[in-house]
C-alpha cells in the first residue's frame, strides 16, 4: 500500500484508460503538468481497484480477463477539478459515480478478494507529487482539461511495484469479449 506522500506503490492496479481524442487531450495536459512541476508523467487513468496483493502474475491475468468478460463498454463522466496533499491525488478530475462503474468496482473487488479499506472514489489524476496547495490551484486555474463523457472500452492490469517510472502494463484486455 501507500501512504500519502510516498511516491512508491506495491502490488497490482486494475486501469481504465479512456482512448482516441479524451486520451490525448488528457496526455497532454499530464505531460505539461508534469513539465511543469517536475513531476512523473503517466497513462490517463481512471483507478478500478488498487493495492492488489502480489500473486502468480498469471492467475491476475485469468481474473482481469474474467472481469473483463462481466461487462460491456461504458461511458464515463468528468467532473470536477480537485487536489489532495496526497501524492497520487495531488491535482485530478473526479469521474461522476454511475450504476455500471459501480457495479464494475463490485465485481472487482469481489473477484480479487479485497475489502476496499477506503471509499471508492473514482477520479483521473492529472499531477503525482508534493506540491504547496497555492501553487496547485494556480496550475489548475491556467489548465485546459477535456469536459464530458468518454467510453471505456478495455481494462488494464498494471504491475505497480516502486515508483511510476517502474510500473508496467502486464495485460490490457476488451470489455465483453471473453
Amino acid at each position: 500500500m501507500t501512504d500519502s506522500q510516498s511516491d512508491r506503490t506495491e502490488g497490482y492496479h486494475l486501469f481504465l484508460e479512456p482512448s482516441g481524442a479524451t486520451a490525448e487531450s488528457l496526455k497532454a495536459s499530464i505531460a505539461a503538468l508534469a513539465e511543469e512541476f517536475g513531476g512523473p508523467t503517466f497513462p490517463p487513468h481512471v483507478t478500478l481497484l488498487s493495492g492488489i496483493a502480489t500473486e502468480e502474475e498469471e492467475v491476475l491475468i485469468e481474473k482481469t480477463e474474467q472481469l473483463a468478460a462481466l461487462t460491456v463498454p461504458f461511458s464515463l463522466t468528468l467532473g470536477e477539478a480537485g487536489t489532495e496533499d496526497a501524492y497520487f491525488r495531488a491535482l485530478y478530475l473526479k469521474v461522476q459515480e454511475s450504476e455500471a462503474l459501480v457495479l464494475f468496482h463490485a465485481h472487482a473487488s469481489e473477484l480479487f478478494s479485497m475489502q476496499d479499506a477506503s471509499t471508492f472514489m473514482p477520479h483521473l489524476s492529472l499531477l503525482y507529487g508534493n506540491y504547496p496547495e497555492e501553487r496547485k490551484r494556480a496550475a489548475l486555474a491556467a489548465l485546459l482539461v477535456p469536459e464530458g463523457s468518454f467510453s471505456i472500452d478495455r481494462i488494464s492490469l498494471y504491475r505497480t511495484e516502486g515508483t511510476v517510472a517502474d510500473w508496467q502494463k502486464v495485460a490490457d484486455l476488451s470489455l465483453g469479449t471473453y
